[in-house]
């Protein structure tokens, strides 16, 4: 299924790192962007306060999922420390943060996060600065180049995992992979969650020998199941052949999307590609449709 990336920022003057990890999230409502980290994998844009004079910028990525994202901005604060008055060469700033779903069925190697570092990597080779992650180059350049690339991960080019044929057949895997999504439930709040199916794995006894095991159904969130093998890859194909409604909690309000890479002060109009179109009936009686 697509995994498009979500522009969590985009900014020309920078933001002090530390500062923005505390800042609401433009695009996670009720969550600040620090909080908005977890289970992404991002690409990112740093420059530290001790190298403003110049135009070098250094790329990076984080394509763990969990915490991982999280971790890796937070490590640039303590590294460099935060900016103030008695020393203006602490600090570090932030431009750029690409964001999409951890997916556990498709490799590293294969995700849009390393895809797209590798591609920047190979056009600036000739900038390089200490190293293949720091780049000498005007940001606006770097923007242009990252706005033309970003049409390339359009479609869904997020490989999954091969998975061995014998081993599928019977539905046997590790014991966290998704077998089957069963249903969906909908709580008095109106937050839906789904019974998922495990496949049959094998756990270990004191004595170290193994034995069959099946994870008990589970009833769990959209965020939970797609932290598990197979998780997003069947629970979205489900999304998609019942026709629901099911607005992952990591959405804005109205289910918006960002699809170009644009400035954060931009009006633009949105459209979230992962959701189904599906329609719901107010008080009144008038009709509406959700994109």
């Amino acid at each position: 299924m697509s995994n498009r990336f979500q522009i969590l920022l985009k900014n020309t003057q920078g933001i002090e790192l530390s500062e923005w990890l505390r800042q609401k999230s433009i695009v996670f409502k009720g969550k600040s962007n620090l909080e908005s980290l977890d289970n992404m994998r991002i690409f990112y844009i740093v420059k530290a306060a001790f190298e403003k004079d110049t135009n070098i910028y250094k790329i990076g990525i984080s394509e763990r999922g969990a915490h991982a994202a999280k971790g890796r901005l937070i490590d640039y604060t303590y590294y460099y420390g935060t900016a103030d008055k008695l020393n203006p060469c602490k600090g570090v700033k932030i431009y750029l943060v690409l964001a999409n779903h951890f997916n556990p069925d498709v490799n590293a190697s294969d995700s849009y996060v390393r895809k797209l570092e590798t591609r920047v990597k190979d056009e600036f080779k000739e900038a390089r600065d200490r190293g293949n992650e720091r780049i000498n180059v005007p940001l606006e350049k770097l923007f242009k180049y990252l706005e033309e690339t970003y049409d390339l991960f359009d479609g869904d080019t997020e490989k999954e995992t091969r998975k061995t044929p014998r081993l599928f057949e019977k539905g046997q895997a590790a014991n966290e992979a998704v077998k089957k999504i069963v249903g969906i439930k909908t709580n008095r709040r109106g937050n839906e969650k789904y019974e998922v199916e495990f496949m049959d794995g094998f756990k270990y006894d004191t004595n170290g020998k193994q034995k069959p095991y099946t994870r008990p159904n589970a009833i769990l969130s959209y965020d939970e199941i797609i932290q598990l093998p197979r998780g997003k890859t069947l629970l979205d194909e489900f999304i998609k052949e019942n026709e629901q409604t099911a607005t992952p909690p990591t959405t804005t309000r109205a289910g918006t999307r960002v699809t170009n890479l644009v400035n954060n002060n931009k009006n633009t109009t949105n459209t979230n590609t992962n959701q189904p179109v599906s329609s719901r009936t107010r008080r009144g009686g008038a009709k509406v449709t959700n994109l």
